[in-house]
C-alpha cells in the first residue's frame, strides 16, 4: 500500500508542477488543461475506489470469519517494535 500512496503522490505533485500557461498555442493549451482535470479526477476516483476495495475486502473475510486488515496508528509504537 505504500508504494500506492508514493504513486498517488507523485502524480499530485507532477499535476501542480505542469503550467499549460507556458504553451503558445491556445487549442493545445486548452486541450492540455482538459486533459490535466481529466487525470487529476480519474486518480482521485482511482484512490476512491482503492479505499472501497479494500473495506468491502475486510468485509467478506469478517463475514467469512477471518480478522479484516488491522487498523494501525500511524506514528504509535507497539509492544513489538518496543522489544527490537
Amino acid at each position: 500500500m505504500k508504494q500506492k500512496q508514493s504513486f498517488d503522490s507523485s502524480v499530485s505533485v507532477l499535476l501542480q508542477a505542469i503550467d499549460p500557461s507556458g504553451i503558445a498555442a491556445r487549442t493545445v493549451r486548452r486541450t492540455v488543461e482538459i486533459l490535466l482535470n481529466l487525470v487529476e479526477e480519474l486518480n482521485s476516483q482511482v484512490k476512491e475506489l482503492r479505499e472501497e476495495n479494500q473495506r468491502l475486502r475486510d468485509e467478506n473475510n469478517r463475514l467469512k470469519g477471518e480478522q479484516g486488515k488491522p487498523a494501525i496508528k500511524e506514528g504509535r509504537s507497539t509492544k513489538a517494535a518496543m522489544l527490537l
